[in-house]
């Protein structure tokens, strides 16, 4: 018998903490499929976003240190690199089917 389960979960930090709760809830033959709330461009944008960051900043937060703000500025301005790079790459995509 094939049982499908949506939810959407709130309090879980990376999709292997979601994927690891479920097979633990389900047994290992669990097929686990995580996306975005919604199919609006936003979302996708936070979900895409979200994966880029969490482990990274998970990592950060809790090295012994203090230097969580600045390490987290070099993050924020390594992923604003990707996402720029991102955004041209589009451009270009957009440009090259209308042209």
């Amino acid at each position: 018998m094939k049982v499908t389960i949506t939810y959407h979960d709130n309090e879980s930090f990376t999709v292997e903490e979601v994927v690891k709760q479920a097979v633990h809830n389900y047994g290992k033959a669990v097929d686990v499929e995580i996306m975005p709330e919604s199919t609006m461009a936003y979302d996708h944008i936070y979900f895409g976003l979200q994966q880029l960051i969490t482990h990274e900043q998970l990592s950060i937060l809790f090295e012994q240190g203090g230097t969580y703000q600045q390490d987290i500025k070099k993050l924020r301005e390594e992923i604003l690199y990707k996402v720029t790079e991102i955004i041209d790459q589009v451009i270009i995509d957009n440009e090259s089917k209308v042209g």
